[in-house]
């Protein structure tokens, strides 16, 4: 018995799927895991698909921030895939180290001030 959701393999994909998985080896070179996982819901998938193309392709913010942001919020939630992922997007984007570092000390500096202030009972 496995101890998580499985992927579902290309073979075994439902046909209504078959185009989101094809738009995925086309933009990315592979589907990702996490896309595999979520075909176990097909309702579920698509509606991911579309939020994606919403927020990642249709607003108004740019790439690199668009990058940096998903980088940021994934260590914070300790999503050793996404940070990963995201990364490899910032390099590829030309988004250097110290940029990189900058923005997860950001994290450092706000959020020693967030639990600083939580501690403190300090409000607004």
């Amino acid at each position: 018995m496995e101890d998580r959701v499985m992927p579902i393999a290309e073979e075994n994909l439902p046909e209504e799927l078959k185009p989101i998985y094809e738009n995925f080896k086309q933009n990315f070179g592979e589907v990702p895991l996490p896309i595999k996982v979520m075909a176990n819901n097909p309702a579920y998938l698509k509606l991911f698909v579309e939020k994606h193309k919403v927020l990642w392709e249709e607003n108004s913010l740019d790439p690199k921030t668009k990058v940096l942001i998903a980088l940021v919020i994934s260590t914070l939630n300790n999503c050793e895939f996404c940070i990963r992922n995201y990364t490899m997007q910032a390099k590829k984007l030309g988004i250097s180290d110290k940029e990189i570092i900058e923005a997860i000390g950001i994290i450092d500096l706000v959020g020693s001030m967030n639990h600083f202030n939580n501690g403190m009972r300090i409000k607004p």
